[in-house]
């Protein structure tokens, strides 16, 4: 039997909806707060154990069928250099006995899977709203919402993301996001496949794509750029475009042909946070990018919220208290978070610097190494 039987969920993202959703499958009575009306964002890759946490909530098949499969001939890890020439294979990455295989997702469509689990479960999910107060007392965590209403819950979950108000209130003078010194940009291309998925490294930044089964290729690309600036759209196609023209290689001239001023582009600073623990107090706890937000060096941001929500599931069913719960979900995640946030923010600072492709892969074996253990 749980240690709590109500919990409220701030935040309807990956982390919020995987809480609520693993939550409810112990027994907990779950309410989701999220203020965005809908879910937005591009593709997310979801691999190692990721993929195991998401078969414990329930939603892996799902997930397979209307996925991108990595399966092990695929090249959307491989490193090419600007006229598409060879120059690794990509990161070694553990396997084990039953293994379940990495997958390459839209953003929205995770998401549409992973509310209406909840929703099935008998999860309650509010949109447009958001907490306005919340009170502390010993028989429980009294939360009043943007829409007027009150409620008693015993446990808060907040997964309100890099810019988490919870985390502000928990914890008024922990560190913001720090600026890695690279910017994320993001193209959701509709149109039939290219040959040659992958990533390239060229003179002006790093770009790769690969295709999604709704006739959509994901195209990420990175770029350094010494100081965070505020972009106009105008300003975001021209840096995209100047990116692509630095390549000579088939499948990024193509890109090219493709790329036009009206393209669905994304353009954000990579940030990052690892607060330091306890990630908790009193009845709230922080999981997914309010407590360790990470720039997207091993793509794991996704993957280490899921396994977040699971692990609390976990040690909200068989702990006596939630303050045993807490403790023990600290003691199971803070070392693996660390290790994706630190050597994603070492592999941005490696690129900045131009360093061997061959130290990134490295870095990024032994991660993936220490990520294969189970969560």
């Amino acid at each position: 039997m749980a240690c709590v039987s109500t919990a409220l969920i701030v935040g309807g993202g990956i982390a919020g909806l995987s809480a609520a959703v693993a939550l409810a499958r112990v027994g907990v009575r779950c309410d989701v707060v999220e203020i965005a009306q809908s879910p937005g964002g591009a593709s997310l890759a979801l691999s190692g154990r990721a993929t195991e946490a998401l078969d414990e909530l329930g939603v892996y098949d799902e997930c397979y069928a209307r996925s991108t499969p990595f399966t092990p001939g695929t090249t959307a890890a491989t490193l090419m250099d600007a006229q598409g020439r060879l120059i690794s294979a990509g990161p070694q990455r553990p396997r084990w006995p039953g293994a379940k295989t990495p997958i390459g997702l839209h953003r929205p469509v995770l998401l549409q899977i992973l509310e209406d689990t909840a929703q099935r479960l008998g999860v309650q999910i509010h949109k447009g709203v958001t907490t306005q107060a919340t009170e502390e007392r010993d028989d429980g965590s009294f939360v009043t919402m943007t829409d007027g209403r009150q409620a008693r819950y015993d446990l808060v979950v907040g997964a309100d993301g890099i810019g988490s108000r919870t985390r502000s209130r928990l914890f008024p003078d922990s560190p913001g996001p720090t600026y890695a010194g690279q910017f994320s940009l993001r193209w959701m291309l509709p149109g039939p496949p290219i040959e040659g998925e992958g990533w390239y490294v060229g003179s002006v930044g790093r770009v790769g794509f690969y295709h999604l089964p709704q006739g959509l290729i994901y195209i990420p690309a990175v770029v350094d750029m010494p100081e965070p600036v505020r972009m106009s759209g105008e300003e975001v196609f021209a840096l995209f475009s100047r990116l692509l023209d630095s390549y000579t290689a088939p499948a990024m001239v193509e890109l090219k042909r493709r790329l036009t001023p009206d393209a669905d582009l994304i353009c954000r600073p990579f940030e990052w946070i690892l607060l330091p623990a306890p990630w908790h107090r009193g009845r709230t706890i922080l999981i997914g990018d309010a407590a360790h937000a990470t720039t997207a060096h091993m793509g794991m941001g996704g993957g280490m919220a899921i396994e977040d929500a699971v692990v609390l599931a976990q040690c909200v069913a068989a702990a006596p208290t939630l303050a045993a719960a807490f403790d023990t979900f600290m003691t199971r995640r803070f070392p693996r978070v660390s290790t994706v946030v630190e050597t994603s923010v070492t592999l941005s600072r490696l690129e900045q610097e131009n360093a061997p492709p061959s130290e990134n892969m490295a870095l990024l074996t032994a991660a993936f190494t220490t990520l294969g253990q189970p969560y």
